[in-house]
């Protein structure tokens, strides 16, 4: 039982470590399979509700960049307070845990989060702006591959924060 919780969380570090790049393979693994095998059959929307949700989309983005900003911000106060130590040193979890170097990775996981929806706003605006001149398939294939890096990006971030509370606790 040990053996697999060591492989999980080395697995879940590995994933940490190199989030965007896993992330961005998963959208063209994706991207192709789906344009060579269609696994799944998806029913496109009308242009407007492609051009109302990207609308939705921009919104959104900028709003868990700033939401994942925030939580950085007050993350840094917390470690500003807290006595740089050596692990054998640190008097409670929370010295333990910014102890151990830990504090950049936790640092590395909500800037690549925020580099990661600054990307989608961005990308979703410029669709938003040249909506008119690409093909309805390419601009709904966009939404689903923006909403995943969003969706992977949030649930990253706070399954960091959620670890750091329950180090709190």
């Amino acid at each position: 039982m040990a053996l697999i919780s060591d492989k999980i969380k080395q697995s879940v570090d590995n994933y940490l470590n190199y989030a965007s790049i896993i992330d961005a393979a998963i959208i063209c693994v994706l991207w192709i399979l789906n344009s060579r095998f269609s696994f799944f059959e998806f029913v496109h929307n009308k242009k407007e509700v492609n051009v109302s949700i990207i609308g939705n989309i921009i919104g959104a983005s900028i709003s868990l960049a700033g939401f994942i900003l925030a939580s950085l911000t007050i993350i840094v106060a917390i470690r500003s307070n807290i006595k740089s130590k050596n692990p054998e040193q640190a008097q409670t979890p929370l010295e333990l845990f910014f102890s151990v170097g830990t504090f950049k990775t936790i640092v590395k996981v909500f800037k690549i989060a925020i580099i990661e929806l600054v990307i989608c706003f961005i990308i979703s605006y410029i669709l938003w702006t040249i909506s008119a001149n690409i093909s309805n398939e390419f601009f709904f294939k966009s939404i689903v591959s923006i909403i995943f890096l969003m969706s992977v990006s949030t649930i990253r971030s706070l399954f960091v924060l959620f670890l750091l509370i329950d180090v709190k606790e």
